[in-house]
């Protein structure tokens, strides 16, 4: 048996390799470039994509709590059961409310986030992301805030310089706008939307009972995997009747659902390209066959079946598909691993770079290989089944039509 497919092997191969005339070869040849092209473009993007949504996901996420709960402090039933979960490394308070910074003469709107100086030390993200200032001035100095260094940039603004916060507050049945007279203490740069929309503020400073007149005060829960938060919530929610549990999905879950929205849509259009050199291998399987009629009823007359006829030409189609696949594969990692410097090159040609007004200041990458397995057996089998209908063909062939 082993024999048997050894020379069945050899001969598709012989066959795909010499046996064509030059037209035929041309064709193959084509359509063994276009599966190259289309895995690695499509095993690129790929890439490039799970970059980005990686990128932001550790970004963003290193910033915001991963969940919220409108109660502060908690009751020591939900605290013992805090401490049990696994899931949960800190819990702290947490106010989030709504302002507009003022600085000389421009005004910008605000979202506001409230942290006590020990619940910081539970987000090193924060720390690390520190530009001018640091969470020392931030603990020491009265009245302190930190705010996005873009935002610090728009508003012209130093460490140490005073800076004012206009907060709605309800009075009655009315609204009242209340100033906050602050000193920017630092800034920090995540290279994330938060950059230039959000102020962290000191809640030591203050009273509790002051910061729920200025917006919601609760107590914020980091977990060890961001991803477990609606775990976490629907085994919160079960044990004991809890305040509202609020996770960051439900703030920020759109831009990321849209992230893989986009990465769907890209992944089929591209594979559209490897579907394109399918029916390129119809094309070039079909005219092989042609060329082939009648080599392949002198085989069928010496007593070659029709199994080992359509496994002849299978396996050229065979041959075709692992062969792009390998190489498309091997190709989108190799411009995966280079990306910066295609964008260079590209942006050389157009004058523009690609990231321009973005946060990123390279393309990030992650190479999942799941995306890369469903990739090589959608192609494979793109391959498989263009080949199958030449081969079929090829064994029907009746042997008295075409031996002259």
């Amino acid at each position: 048996m082993v024999a048997g497919l050894r020379l069945l092997y050899q001969m598709a191969a012989r066959m795909l390799l010499q046996g064509a005339t030059g037209f035929v070869r041309f064709v193959t040849w084509v359509s063994l470039i276009g599966l190259v092209l289309g895995v690695a473009v499509l095993t690129l993007v790929v890439n490039v994509m799970n970059g980005f949504d990686r990128e932001l996901r550790q970004r963003l996420l290193g910033s915001i709590p991963h969940l919220t709960v409108a109660q502060t402090p908690l009751s020591e039933d939900m605290r013992a059961l805090l401490l049990s979960e696994e899931r949960v490394s800190s819990d702290g308070k947490y106010f989030q409310g709504f302002g507009v910074l003022t600085a000389g003469s421009r005004a910008f709107p605000v979202a506001m986030m409230g942290f006590g100086t020990i619940d910081l030390q539970a987000m090193p993200d924060l720390d690390r992301s520190m530009r001018r200032g640091g969470l020392a001035a931030f603990r020491d100095m009265p009245h302190s805030v930190l705010i996005g260094e873009p935002l610090a940039r728009y508003l012209g603004l130093l460490p140490g310089e005073p800076v004012i916060l206009g907060v709605a507050v309800a009075q009655g049945d009315s609204v009242t706008l209340r100033w906050l007279r602050l000193s920017l203490a630092g800034t920090f740069e995540m290279g994330a939307e938060t950059d230039y929309s959000t102020v962290v503020v000191n809640l030591d400073q203050r009273s509790d009972d002051e910061w729920r007149t200025l917006g919601q005060l609760g107590t914020r829960i980091m977990l060890a995997d961001p991803m477990d938060a609606p775990a976490v919530k629907a085994r919160l929610t079960t044990a004991m009747q809890t305040p509202q549990i609020v996770t960051w999905e439900a703030t920020y879950g759109e831009l990321f659902q849209a992230v893989r929205m986009e990465k769907s849509m890209m992944f089929v259009l591209l594979f559209l390209v490897v579907a394109i050199a399918g029916f390129n291998i119809i094309s070039g399987q079909s005219m092989m066959v042609h060329d082939k009629r009648s080599q392949i009823a002198m085989l069928r007359t010496i007593g070659a079946r029709r199994r080992f006829i359509f496994a002849l030409f299978l396996s050229q189609g065979a041959f075709i598909a692992v062969l792009g696949t390998t190489v498309g594969l091997l190709l989108g990692l190799l411009m995966t691993g280079n990306v910066d410097a295609l964008i260079d090159a590209l942006s050389a040609i157009t004058g523009q770079h690609l990231l321009e007004g973005s946060y990123f200041m390279s393309v990030p990458t992650y190479v999942a290989w799941t995306d890369l397995s469903i990739i090589v057996l959608l192609s494979i089998g793109v391959a498989l089944v263009s080949s199958w209908l030449p081969a079929k063909r090829a064994s029907e062939l009746a042997p008295a039509r075409h031996l002259h």
